[in-house]
C-alpha cells in the first residue's frame, strides 16, 4: 500500500479493524483461515482503485435488537436545509471542531462513479442500503444518490489532510502520540465502510450479552461504542473503540450519536485504520 505497507500488513490491519486492534499477527492469521472478511474488503479496495467490479454479496440489514437505539439515532437527525437532498442533509453535520472539517480539493470523478454504482445497484435490488433507508423512513429517489455519492467521496478525500495529536497522557504502543490520516488510502476507507455499512451512515448492530445490549457498532465504519454512551443511562461506561479514541485524540468532544454523521464516522474510521497501519507496518 503506497509502496510502504505490504499486502500481508494490509490484511492484518483489515482483520484487526474487524476483530480487535489488540490481537497479534498470529491470532489474526488464524482468524483469516475461517473468515472471508479480509478478502471481501480487499476486493472492494481493488475495485475503488481500478474499477474492476467484484462479485457482489447480497446482505440483508441486521436485526434491530433494541428499538431504543434506533429511536435515539432517529432523534439525533435533523434537516437544516444545507443540502437539496434529504439523504445528504440528514448526515452532513460538521465534526466537533474546525480542525477536523478540512475541505479537500477536487474529488476524483471516477471514484464518485464507483461509489454511485454500488449504491444504485443496492437501491435497485432493495438491498442493505435500501432497507436501512426504510428503517429510518427516509424518502430517497435514485436522483438523490449521485449527490450522496459525491458528498461521501468528498469527505473521504478531504479527511486525508488531517493529522491528530494525542490529547491524553497515556503511554501506549498502539495509541501513538501523532497520527497521520494520509497514510490510509481513500480507497481503503471506502472499502471498509462499504463492507461494514453498505454506505448507510446511521446503520448499527448491537452486541448482545446475556440478553442485554452491551455495546453498539454505529455508522459508516461501524465504530464500537458502549450502549450507555447512546442511551444516556447512569451505568458506568466501558471503554470501547469510540470512547478510547474520543479520550485520546478528540478531547472527549464527541457524543456517540455523532457516529451517525458522515464526517465524524469517517474521521473515527480513518483514525483506527491509521493506527493499525502504523502497528503492522
Amino acid at each position: 500500500m503506497e509502496n510502504s505497507t505490504s499486502e500481508d500488513a494490509l490484511r492484518y490491519a483489515v482483520l484487526a479493524y474487524r476483530y480487535g486492534y489488540g490481537l497479534s499477527k498470529e491470532t489474526l492469521a488464524q482468524i483469516a483461515e475461517r473468515t472471508d472478511y479480509d478478502d471481501e474488503v480487499l476486493a472492494y479496495y481493488e475495485y475503488f482503485k481500478t474499477g474492476s467490479f467484484p462479485k457482489l454479496i447480497e446482505t440483508k440489514a441486521w436485526d434491530v435488537y433494541d428499538e431504543r437505539i434506533l429511536n435515539v439515532l432517529k432523534d439525533s437527525l435533523s434537516i437544516d436545509g444545507t443540502s437539496p437532498a434529504a439523504l445528504v442533509d440528514l448526515f452532513d453535520r460538521p465534526a466537533a471542531a474546525n480542525d477536523w472539517n478540512v475541505e479537500g480539493g477536487s474529488v476524483r470523478s471516477e471514484l464518485i462513479e464507483r461509489v454511485k454504482t454500488l449504491l444504485i445497484n443496492d437501491w435497485r435490488n432493495r438491498g442493505f442500503f435500501y432497507q436501512w433507508c426504510e428503517k429510518y423512513s427516509i424518502g430517497v429517489s435514485e436522483e438523490d444518490i449521485p449527490l450522496y455519492a459525491e458528498f461521501l467521496t468528498g469527505v473521504c478525500e478531504s479527511s486525508s489532510n488531517i493529522e491528530l495529536k494525542r490529547s491524553s497522557q497515556i503511554e501506549s504502543s498502539f495509541f501513538v502520540p501523532e497520527v497521520d490520516l494520509s497514510t490510509v488510502p481513500v480507497e481503503l476507507v471506502l472499502a471498509i465502510c462499504y463492507r461494514e455499512s453498505r454506505f448507510f451512515p446511521a446503520a448499527f448492530r448491537c452486541e448482545v450479552e446475556n440478553g442485554s445490549v452491551r455495546a453498539v457498532s454505529v455508522g459508516l465504519g461501524q465504530i464500537l461504542a458502549d450502549a450507555d454512551s447512546l442511551l444516556n443511562t447512569d451505568g458506568k461506561k466501558d471503554l470501547y473503540t469510540f470512547e478510547l479514541l474520543n479520550l485520546h485524540y478528540f478531547e472527549n468532544l464527541f457524543e456517540a450519536v455523532d457516529l451517525a454523521q458522515i464526517k465524524t464516522s469517517v474521521l473515527f474510521c480513518r483514525t483506527v485504520l491509521a493506527l493499525l497501519i502504523e502497528k503492522f507496518r
